[in-house]
């Protein structure tokens, strides 16, 4: 709900900044532009915030009439600072009245989506919305954000369609690929192309990587006409290439036609007094994104000491068209899986570290606490519960009404109430090893309470729970200003219970 007001004030304040810095002559009609733009800003921040659920559940008449009304203040400020000034550049009142289009157009295109997600209701999108690709193949407007914002929109919902296709059913990339299909299909001037097919390619290697997408990108340094994108994917793909490369990659489960990957940075030196201790790392990104070699540098460090260093790839919503559920096996059988090769790495089966951020750490837990959903391939005479559990702003809570795992578990006509098998704060409480919790008290994306009430119930039970509030913190606690006060934490645990 709040990227979408603020991608609206935020790139509307961005562009009036514009005009201050090309029009010095109209300093103060642009001030008083700005002050009058601000109070529209707040009312539609306000107005968001509060009526975001019921403006998206509305019928479809009600919720154009209310974005219209919206966005004819937006007009009438332009009008009138255009009518006032009428020696002001022509182009730039152009392009911001096509930043006002825009943002709000983004809204009605969203309608849909939000709709049958609050409502279960499938609506079409408004064919008014059509007018619009007239612009789609214009280059001279990819210098306009909520241009670019509302194509970004457009192609993934055109993508949730095609992904419906069967042609996608176990095939790797998903999302990627259905997007890089649709910009062929919508565009044909080459500008647009290459800048969507870079953006796309570029987004893809830095929050997923570069399995499997070769012939992706072998398609794209042979079509691109740009130079400088060129180049640019040619070093992050070679960057990633080699980043892959001096350490161990291994197959620890094939399913569903995906081979899954588990990463080991053995120690430099072999541990000739016996086994190394294991740290294995999930990564976050909400169960849709993320990719091992976030970790890269964090099992690179442990292996320096001796220990093992493990990062794990798992199914994820936008790359394989899962639902965390698929996570929660992946995250259990890769724990198995170290414990059925121990002997073959030197691996401590007894002394296995699981390390997870935000939707990581829920996998961490779920690692431990959820019993039935297991890969029928797994070994269960293997245990998956980690010796240890160590979660930055994890996720306790997967049960939203209004959350896209329960909308799809109504796609695959599964019970939607399914969800709280896998949310930590409605399992039945267990005996836990040693964990550590550390969470923002002023976290966004996954309220604090919810870690409080998961420490509560756990603590009735005797669980051996240190729980570290970061006062003032946000989501994204393990880098940033928070980054090594929350190392410290983590050392010093380990350090206590016996781990140097």
């Amino acid at each position: 709900m709040q990227k979408y007001c603020c991608l609206i004030i935020c790139i509307l304040g961005f562009s009036h900044a514009i005009f201050a810095q090309t029009q010095g002559i109209e300093e103060n009609s642009y001030e008083v532009y700005l002050s009058k733009q601000k109070e529209l800003n707040q009312s539609l921040s306000t107005f968001f915030y509060g009526n975001f659920f019921k403006m998206y559940s509305s019928n479809e008449e009600e919720f154009i009439s209310i974005i219209d009304s919206l966005k004819n203040g937006y007009i009438d400020l332009l009008e009138k600072f255009e009518n006032d000034n009428p020696d002001f550049n022509e182009s730039i009142i152009l392009k911001e009245s096509k930043e006002i289009q825009y943002s709000f157009d983004k809204l009605l295109l969203e309608y849909p989506y939000y709709h049958e997600r609050f409502t279960g209701q499938k609506i079409a999108i408004n064919k008014r919305l059509e007018s619009n690709y007239s612009d789609f193949n214009n280059p001279e407007l990819l210098c306009i954000e909520t241009y670019v914002e509302y194509l970004k929109a457009f192609l993934y919902m055109q993508s949730n369609i095609e992904l419906q296709k069967e042609k996608y059913k176990g095939f790797d990339n998903q999302q990627l690929n259905a997007t890089l299909n649709l910009i062929d299909n919508y565009f044909s001037n080459q500008e647009v192309v290459d800048y969507f097919k870079y953006y796309y390619l570029n987004h893809h290697i830095d929050n997923f990587g570069i399995k499997n997408i070769e012939n992706l990108y072998e398609n794209f340094i042979i079509s691109c006409k740009d130079t400088s994108y060129v180049n640019k994917i040619q070093e992050f793909y070679t960057e990633e290439l080699n980043g892959r490369k001096n350490h161990l990659i291994k197959t620890y489960k094939t399913v569903d036609n995906y081979s899954l990957d588990i990463h080991l940075f053995l120690p430099e030196n072999v541990n000739l007094q016996g086994k190394s201790p294991v740290i294995v790392y999930f990564s976050g990104g909400s169960w849709s994104e993320g990719k091992p070699d976030w970790n890269f540098y964090a099992c690179q460090s442990y292996a320096k000491k001796g220990w093992i260093g493990v990062t794990v790839e798992y199914r994820l919503a936008d790359r394989h068209g899962t639902l965390p559920f698929e996570a929660v096996m992946d995250a259990k059988s890769a724990i198995r899986w170290l414990r059925e090769n121990a002997d073959e790495y030197n691996i401590d089966p007894d002394k296995i570290i699981a390390s997870g951020n935000s939707a990581g750490g829920h996998l961490v837990l779920a690692t431990a606490l959820v019993e039935n959903w297991n890969e029928k391939t797994d070994n269960l005479n293997f245990s998956c519960v980690p010796n240890v559990l160590l979660v930055n702003s994890g996720v306790y809570d997967l049960t939203d009404e209004d959350s896209w795992i329960r909308a799809g578990l109504k796609r695959r006509n599964q019970d939607e109430n399914l969800v709280n098998e896998i949310s930590p704060n409605y399992l039945a409480p267990r005996k836990l090893p040693p964990t550590l919790l550390i969470h923002g008290t002023n976290d966004r994306n996954v309220d604090f309470s919810t870690a409080e009430e998961f420490v509560d119930k756990m603590k009735i039970q005797g669980n051996d729970i240190v729980f570290k509030p970061l006062e003032g913190a946000g989501h994204f606690i393990w880098w940033g200003q928070y980054g090594k006060q929350v190392a410290e934490i983590r050392e010093n645990y380990l350090k206590g219970i016996g781990y140097e």
